[in-house]
């Protein structure tokens, strides 16, 4: 690919990724029903919490009888996005077909146990203890919510919960 075309596509997704990031829709969560209105198509998600990331580990980790691990390093080119004590923080971000269901599936742990997911039960002790908060974006290709995913992570921050 010619350095002209590379540089075209890379404005265009960082116009897009800003355009995303600046019309994601946020909704606060404390019941599964709290996501019955959010969209069952494809799109991009963030799920936020006030619950602090140490303490997050170690319940879902509990919960599951699986050490659940926690992104150290960013990759080359990122940084962690880290939390402060106050403010909601962003634990995870994810790209879906159907948004719904896969928020159902982080935070309330719906669908198939082998199904990689966070993994907490956030109308459960501890996690009913602390803020959730969901962000999302409907993207109608599957090509562009990944490439969204990606930017997101290396523009804005990579969240400590997604390993990969």
């Amino acid at each position: 690919m010619n350095v002209n075309k590379f540089e075209t596509l890379s404005r265009a997704l960082d116009e897009f990724g800003e355009e995303i990031e600046s019309t994601k829709q946020r909704i606060q969560v404390i019941a599964p029903d709290c996501l019955d209105n959010v969209p069952t198509g494809q799109g991009v998600y963030w799920i936020e919490t006030t619950m602090p990331i140490i303490e997050l580990q170690r319940a879902i980790s509990a919960l599951h009888n699986k050490q659940k691990k926690l992104r150290v390093n960013p990759p080359v080119g990122a940084t962690l996005i880290v939390q402060d004590e106050k403010n909601p923080v962003i634990i995870y971000s994810g790209t879906e077909g159907n948004i719904q269901n896969r928020l159902k599936q982080h935070l309330f742990c719906h669908g198939s146990k082998k199904t990689v997911k966070l993994g907490c039960i956030i109308n459960q002790s501890p996690f009913c203890n602390y803020d959730w908060f969901v962000s999302f974006a409907e993207v109608d290709s599957y090509e562009l919510r990944y490439a969204v995913e990606s930017w997101w992570r290396l523009n804005k921050g990579w969240p400590q919960f997604c390993l990969r």
